[in-house]
């Protein structure tokens, strides 16, 4: 027959009871992406996702003060401030958000964040926060004018080439050293060698001729 429990791990075992529900509670806001640049009068989008259900979904910017740009939930019509009035679209649920801002100008540039709206067992409301994503909007591009990397390029080019050309030159003038060079040594040595053989021939001459004079003395 199979024994009963020890009495004192009652109180143990209904202790973990009541901590799991509260352990599992814990949730993330997960935010992407961290940071975007998008030029004057285009969209970024931002994705706010939560490992756990909630209440609402918040997105704040934080300058010149912290301000609620939209407050969604399921089943409501959201709210968006004035500012953003018609610039802004919603697709997917208060757990798994992507809130999309068009037109955007320079005056949107800021850190903005995702804030949950949770509901705690004692039914008072509780908040998870998102990493933020900073949104940058630079300055539309005039018709015609090149981009960073177009200028970046057109500054670089001009001094490779004329390094290349200078390179290219320097190899010439050297060839053409060098060719003149073995010429000069060969025309050197030819000249040696006709030298040699001139006053080789006169000795030789000069021998023949005293050795056939005839001896007078004789």
């Amino acid at each position: 027959m199979a024994r009963l429990p020890h009495m004192p791990l009652l109180p143990m075992l209904l202790a973990l009871a009541r901590a799991l529900p509260g352990a599992l509670a814990t949730q993330e806001l997960q935010q992407s992406p961290r940071y975007t640049i998008t030029p004057e009068g285009g969209s970024v989008n931002i994705t706010c996702s939560s490992t756990g259900p909630l209440c609402g979904m918040y997105l704040r910017r934080s300058w010149p003060q912290t301000t609620n740009v939209i407050y969604y939930e399921d089943g409501k019509v959201p709210t968006v401030d004035q500012g953003f009035s018609g610039r802004i679209d919603f697709l997917g649920s208060q757990d798994n958000l992507t809130i999309t801002m068009h037109h955007l100008q320079l005056a949107d540039s800021d850190v903005y964040t995702c804030q949950g709206i949770t509901e705690s067992q004692t039914i008072k409301e509780s908040n998870v926060w998102g990493p933020s994503t900073i949104v940058v909007v630079i300055e539309k591009l005039s018709q015609g004018a090149c981009t960073c990397e177009e200028a970046l390029l057109a500054s670089l080019a001009l001094p490779a080439a004329l390094a290349v050309a200078c390179f290219l030159i320097g190899l010439g003038v050297g060839v053409v050293c060098v060719l003149k060079r073995t010429q000069i040594k060969k025309l050197c040595c030819s000249r040696n060698k006709a030298a040699v053989c001139v006053v080789y021939e006169d000795m030789s001459c000069s021998r023949h001729n005293t050795l056939s004079t005839p001896n007078h003395y004789q």
